[in-house]
């Protein structure tokens, strides 16, 4: 269960701005699973949370949630040795060289870009996929 915070997930999407490449869809809802989402972690060099949207398109009257785990390469480290795992398994993994809020929400903008039917026709999202 996520934790609560002075910040509610409505009024953090207020820190991610629009973004006019989404068209109208809209982000409504964001927070972290563990982590406060409107404060930089102690370290930025280690960080691995889920990230949680909710989406809306207001032609269909759509709402959806989607996301995304976001890392630092010590972070994931730090993780898999606190829980002694072997792996980790993220199919929707977003991995930063450090925590920085204005990467993630380009990531973030171009992962949802890439991942649905609306933008089929729209130029190229900029990933850095595999």
């Amino acid at each position: 269960m996520p934790q609560r915070w002075a910040w509610q997930p409505q009024d953090v999407s207020g820190f991610f701005p629009y973004d006019p490449s989404l068209g109208k869809l809209r982000i409504t809802k964001l927070y972290f699973e563990k982590s406060d989402a409107v404060r930089f972690p102690q370290n930025r060099s280690a960080f691995a949370d889920e990230l949680h949207l909710e989406l809306y398109d207001p032609d269909s009257e759509h709402t959806w949630s989607q996301s995304y785990f976001v890392a630092t390469p010590e972070g994931l480290a730090n993780l898999l040795r606190e829980r002694s795992w072997k792996f980790l398994f993220a199919p929707q993994i977003l991995v930063f060289p450090h925590y920085d809020w204005e990467d993630i929400r380009r990531a973030v903008v171009s992962r949802i870009k890439a991942d649905h039917d609306f933008f089929n026709n729209s130029e190229d999202t900029g990933d850095e996929s595999l």
